[in-house]
């Protein structure tokens, strides 16, 4: 019995001691606005979201946190945690390319967003949705953090700095 006892409570003081342990981690590596007080690397991208031209603004408006597209699993967060101590991890962050099917979670199809920028038509001479590029990833031209880019402008000349809307570029 005395054994037991003995175990019981050695297997307590590990489960208690990785509990502290990862508890650090989740707190360090969870991508929400607490993060870039403890992590300078996400301040810039809890910026993004109070600047009105960009999609971090959008989103935020439409009630959606960080970890709504940032999901943080616990592989993730242990793998962030371990490169953040070490000093590894790229400033800025890489740029994360997600395909249109996870941007279609919440923005239906093609289709419905052709519909939506229907008027865009009549205001810029295109419906950036309705596109001879058939249907190209979403990442193409919308970023999130920082300004978006028209990618017709790479083969369609036209003035398009001064016609785009704000938080939009054409490079």
């Amino acid at each position: 019995m005395f054994k037991d006892l003995v175990k019981l409570q050695a297997a307590t003081f590990l489960a208690a001691a990785l509990l502290v342990c990862f508890s650090g981690v989740f707190s360090k590596a969870s991508a929400d606005a607490s993060c870039a007080r403890s992590c300078h690397i996400i301040e810039p991208y809890v910026e993004s979201v109070r600047d009105i031209t960009l999609l971090a603004y959008a989103h935020a408006e439409a009630g959606l946190s960080c970890i709504d597209c940032h999901e943080q699993t616990e592989e993730t967060q242990v793998y962030e945690q371990k490169i953040w101590d070490r000093g590894e991890y790229d400033d800025p962050l890489p740029a994360r390319e997600y395909d249109s099917d996870f941007c279609f979670r919440c923005h239906d199809s093609y289709e419905t967003l052709a519909d939506k920028t229907k008027d865009f038509a009549e205001k810029y001479d295109k419906n950036p949705h309705d596109s001879h590029l058939e249907e190209p990833d979403c990442y193409e031209c919308h970023r999130v953090h920082k300004p978006s880019n028209f990618i017709c402008a790479g083969c369609h000349t036209a003035n398009w700095q001064e016609r785009l809307p704000q938080g939009w570029t054409a490079e």
